[in-house]
């Protein structure tokens, strides 16, 4: 499976791109939208709130699960020098991946049904898994060799045909655990069959133990940024679960849903401009850097727009009138929209490539630290508004530190290394 090259104009690259890794993860989710307000009246305010809580717990889990490759694995594929390469990259990947994947799906499931409302482990639990068993997604390499098909065929339709499965289960049963159960089986279908498709068997060749020991050792800082960042990215619904009575989690759960329907077009414009910027070079680079950030300040604002302004409107629409989204909350949560979108593009596209995952890492988890300290404290104060506050002043503190950091790192660097170390 050769890696695809675009051919004309830079700003046809980069239009190519945007449409590949931007339209196919909105698809990916296009079926949730319509699924989610049937499973949210389906749901109790219980179980909505237990469902959005196993759903943040678990992706602090696939954070983990990833081992930083989802930060440093793209730029090194993209640079890797043949098809060979880039394959033992990808297996290397999957078997220390799938390894913390497990067990951080087993301990998210527990923590999740320890701070869910009462009566509702099993829907919290199951949506926990389903969110964690993201670790061993194939988007980052996907990016890196720019082929959106992949992520195409062995993501968007599998996650599609499980959606669609459980809005018919779901409006039968009135069980919402079936659609998270669904969602893992969607995983695993998905993930064996680039498998079979990559390397001609249902798991990569194995790799060694010693190419995984040197893999971990140097993907440390790239695993701890990762980790670390959605450490805070994902606290606020559990910290919302353990500091506000059930009724006020499930609107505080409607307010982080929005948002984070928000954040797919973050990421999906991060990877595509991810790897047009890194094909560039020198003057050619920096050029890239700054409309790269320009298109996210654009996004910036009008998420910040659809947030402060009809967040409320829009969550009550979606997700019923006793589960709408708090609009104080939704004007931090669009301050917060802001810091993410502006420190995306720093971290993947300067940051990283240029191997600072070091300080990346140290902000990151200063700012972590404070921004969960944050949202306990505000929260224990003034409930779900409190930590909404506590979740923006924490992704602000990472934008400036970003900010600081490019500045001394300056926009058209050199990477400083094109792979891992090998067994």
């Amino acid at each position: 499976m050769g890696r695809i090259r675009n051919g004309g104009s830079p700003a046809a690259a980069l239009a190519h791109r945007l449409l590949g890794f931007s339209t196919l993860p909105f698809l990916a989710s296009a079926l949730p939208l319509i699924a989610l307000p049937i499973v949210a009246r389906a749901a109790s305010t219980d179980d909505w709130a237990a469902m959005n809580v196993g759903l943040s717990v678990g992706a602090f889990a696939a954070a983990v699960g990833l081992v930083g490759w989802n930060i440093l694995g793209t730029p090194l594929v993209a640079l890797a020098q043949s098809e060979d390469e880039r394959h033992r990259l990808y297996a290397r990947s999957f078997y220390i991946r799938i390894v913390v994947v497990v067990i951080a799906s087993a301990i998210s499931a527990v923590v999740a049904s320890a701070i869910s409302p009462s009566g509702t482990w099993a829907v919290a639990s199951t949506f926990a898994t389903a969110s964690a068993l993201n670790g061993i997604s194939l988007s980052w390499y996907a990016v890196g060799v720019a082929a959106p098909r992949l992520v195409l065929l062995y993501e968007v339709l599998p996650r599609t045909i499980a959606t669609a499965g459980a809005l018919g289960i779901v409006l039968l049963t009135g069980d919402v655990v079936y659609y998270g159960l669904l969602l893992c089986l969607s995983v695993f279908i998905g993930t064996i069959a680039f498998h079979t498709t990559l390397h001609g068997r249902l798991f990569p060749e194995w790799p060694g133990f010693r190419a995984l020991r040197n893999d971990v050792e140097d993907m440390r800082h790239a695993w701890g940024t990762e980790s670390v960042g959605s450490l805070y990215a994902n606290a606020p619904v559990p910290l919302a679960g353990i500091v506000a009575a059930p009724a006020a989690a499930a609107v505080f759960a409607s307010n982080d849903k929005i948002y984070r329907y928000g954040i797919l077009g973050v990421g999906a414009a991060g990877n595509a401009l991810q790897g047009w910027v890194l094909e560039a070079q020198d003057h050619h680079r920096r050029k890239r850097n700054v409309a790269a950030l320009l298109l996210m300040a654009v996004i910036a604002v009008i998420g910040w727009l659809v947030l402060a302004v009809f967040g409320p409107a829009l969550s009550g629409w979606m997700f019923g009138a006793d589960k709408q989204g708090d609009p104080v909350a939704f004007g931090y949560f669009a301050i917060a929209f802001i810091g993410v979108t502006m420190s995306t593009p720093l971290i993947r596209n300067v940051l990283i490539p240029a191997r600072k995952e070091r300080q990346v890492f140290v902000f990151t988890l200063i700012a972590a630290l404070a921004g969960v300290l944050a949202m306990a404290l505000l929260g224990a104060n003034f409930g779900i508004v409190g930590v909404a506050a506590g979740f923006a002043i924490s992704e602000i503190a990472t934008l400036i530190a970003c900010i600081y950091l490019t500045l001394r790192t300056g926009l058209a660097h050199h990477e400083t290394s094109t792979g891992l170390s090998e067994a």
